[in-house]
């Protein structure tokens, strides 16, 4: 075709379609997040990153930045995060922590923590289903403030105002057929691998020896007796049921409130209204 004055609309359609349709590609690949978000990132302290669905890089977040399905998010050293979810449920993370959002069939939302420390305050939340998902146990929440901390073979609950019901999992992350309830005040830990588990603990209290040597001499004079006391008694209740062990005791509240993350994460909340 000779393009010139009696060009006709007949002849430029061809190019204008493909055009369109060179356009819509290009689009779809350079924003294809053109959908509804499941959060919002409404408070990243430090360095927070995101991995999109699909994507191998991660990407540094930034303020109102949206969060879609099957996005991860994670925090290094010193950094948290704080993804406010669409019907008003937060999230917050702590430092070295991994977590991602799924959307069930049914609408229902689930969060994974791969490991790290989460609040979850849910106290507005009118969705039917939502979920939090360890490596170890899924907790079903809904009108509930609590926080856990979580690795590969363990998760620690503390509620704080409503209640969760934790069902352990199996070998082969389906469900056990046991759930535990657990109420404010009170603390929830399962374990699948017990004698992995004091290890670790037994390695942490010798890594906080080591940082803290200078006084740790007198700390040990003081409060040694008195840890490994304690330190046998927490181990004592645990109890084992099927493949994993748990402990659900009451917590002490005034304790608690030392945590600086607690305290963070309280006054989080009383700022806005939580």
């Amino acid at each position: 075709m000779k393009m010139g004055a009696y060009t006709t609309v007949k002849d430029i359609l061809p190019i204008v379609g493909c055009g369109i349709l060179f356009y819509l590609s290009v689009a779809s690949r350079s924003r294809p997040f053109e959908r509804e978000p499941m959060g919002t990132i409404t408070f990243p302290l430090g360095d927070v990153y995101i991995q999109r669905e699909g994507e191998a890089d991660w990407n540094d977040v930034y303020l109102h930045m949206p969060a879609y399905e099957r996005d991860k998010i994670k925090t290094s050293e010193e950094s948290r995060c704080e993804i406010t979810l669409t019907d008003r449920k937060i999230v917050r993370i702590g430092e070295k922590t991994i977590f991602e959002l799924t959307r069930e069939p049914d609408g229902g939302e689930i969060v994974s923590i791969e490991s790290g420390k989460a609040w979850i305050n849910a106290l507005f939340s009118k969705k039917k289903r939502f979920q939090v998902r360890t490596p170890t146990a899924v907790a079903a929440i809904r009108g509930t403030v609590y926080r856990l901390s979580c690795d590969s073979i363990y998760s620690s609950y503390r509620v704080y105002r409503g209640s969760i019901a934790v069902t352990p999992l199996k070998e082969d992350e389906e469900l056990e057929d046991s759930t535990f309830y657990v109420n404010a005040g009170e603390e929830f830990i399962v374990v699948k691998d017990f004698e992995e588990y004091k290890r670790r603990q037994k390695e942490a209290f010798k890594k906080f020896k080591e940082r803290e040597l200078y006084k740790f001499e007198e700390f040990k004079r003081r409060q040694r007796e008195k840890f490994e006391e304690f330190k046998q008694r927490e181990e004592e209740a645990f109890r084992q049921f099927k493949a994993f062990h748990y402990v659900l005791t009451k917590f002490d509240v005034e304790e608690d409130r030392k945590s600086d993350w607690v305290r963070w994460n309280l006054e989080r909340d009383r700022q806005l209204g939580r």
